[in-house]
C-alpha cells in the first residue's frame, strides 16, 4: 500500500478521527479511526448493521463499558443517505443523517443532478445551529450532542459529510468552559482524484493531565488504494500510536462509494478480533 496518513501517523494519541477522501478511480470515501486509552475506551469494536447499513461502535467487555460512560462510548460511526456519506464521533451522526434524509425526501426522493454543486459543509453547519439532547440512563442526564462532550477533557464532537467529490469537516470544541464551533473551509472544497483530508479529536500529543483539542486545519493525505478494506488497512497502520510498551489502537471503518455505480462498500478492522 502507498497511501500516505503520515499526518495522522505522527499523533501519539489522535483519539477519534475522520478521513474524508476520493481514490485515483474517483471513487469517494470516509474513514473512521477509534484510539482509546482507558480500559472502558479500549473495550469496544465496529460493527455494521444489516438492517440499516450504518457503522456502529459495540462492546467487547459490558463490564469494563459500563465504567465508563455508554452514551458517549456507543453510537453510530458512519452512515450513507443517497449521495451523502456521513461520519462523526458521537450521536450526532444521527443528526446530521435525519437532516440529510430530509433533504431527500423535500426533493421527493430523485437525486439531484450537475450543475448541482454539494455543499457538506452546509449540512453540518445547520445540524449544529440549535441544542439537540439525548438522554443519558447510566448517568441519569441530558446531554447537548451539538456541543462538546462532559467529560473530563471536555472532548471535541467531530463530524463530516463527504457529497459526490466535496467534503465538510466539522469541529466543537471547549473555550474555557464556552462552546467553539467551526466548519473547517476548503477552497476548492471539492477533492481531487488521490486527494484526502483528516481530522480527530484531539491535538495528538497525548498532553496529561488533559488532552488538548485538534487544532489548525485538517490534515492532509494522499489516496492511491481502490478499495475499502486496503483504505482501512493503511489507516489501522496509521493508528499504532501509543506510548513506549502501550497501544491506543481500537478500530478502523471505511464506508465508500463506488463511482458510477453508486455502491456501497465497507471494510471494517478490529484490533479485539485481530489479537494485535
Amino acid at each position: 500500500m502507498t497511501d500516505d496518513f503520515s499526518a495522522l501517523e505522527n499523533k501519539v494519541y489522535s483519539g477519534r478521527g475522520l478521513t474524508l477522501g476520493v481514490t485515483p478511480s474517483e471513487h469517494t470515501f470516509i474513514g473512521y479511526t477509534l484510539t482509546g486509552r482507558s480500559p472502558p475506551s479500549q473495550a469496544r469494536k465496529l460493527v455494521r448493521s444489516e438492517n440499516t447499513g450504518m457503522i456502529l461502535t459495540d462492546v467487547t467487555d459490558p463490564e469494563q463499558l459500563n465504567k465508563g460512560s455508554p452514551a458517549l462510548l456507543i453510537y453510530p460511526a458512519l452512515a450513507h443517505a443517497d449521495d451523502d456519506l456521513i461520519g462523526s464521533n458521537g450521536a450526532q451522526t444521527m443528526l446530521i443523517y435525519s437532516m440529510a434524509m430530509h433533504d431527500l425526501m423535500e426533493r421527493g426522493g430523485k437525486p439531484l443532478k450537475e450543475p448541482w454543486i454539494p455543499n457538506p459543509g452546509g449540512l453540518l453547519s445547520r445540524a449544529f445551529e440549535r441544542p439537540c439532547f439525548q438522554y443519558d440512563a447510566h448517568e441519569d442526564r441530558v446531554i447537548d450532542i451539538t456541543t462538546y462532550e462532559p467529560d473530563p477533557n471536555s472532548t471535541p464532537r467531530i463530524s463530516a459529510c463527504m457529497s459526490k467529490q466535496s467534503g465538510g469537516l466539522h469541529i466543537v470544541w471547549s473555550d474555557n468552559g464556552k462552546k467553539q464551533s467551526k466548519v473547517h473551509p476548503r477552497f476548492p472544497q471539492r477533492l481531487g482524484p488521490g486527494e484526502g483530508l483528516t481530522i480527530t479529536t484531539y491535538n495528538g500529543g497525548n498532553e496529561k493531565p488533559l488532552l488538548l483539542p485538534f487544532q489548525g486545519e485538517p490534515l492532509e493525505a494522499t489516496v492511491e488504494s481502490e478499495t475499502a478494506q486496503d483504505i482501512a488497512e493503511s489507516l489501522y497502520a496509521a493508528i499504532h500510536g501509543g506510548e513506549p510498551g502501550e497501544n491506543y489502537r481500537v478500530a478502523v471503518a471505511v464506508m465508500l462509494k463506488k463511482a458510477g455505480t453508486g455502491e456501497i462498500e465497507t471494510a471494517i478492522i478490529n484490533r479485539f478480533d485481530r489479537g494485535d
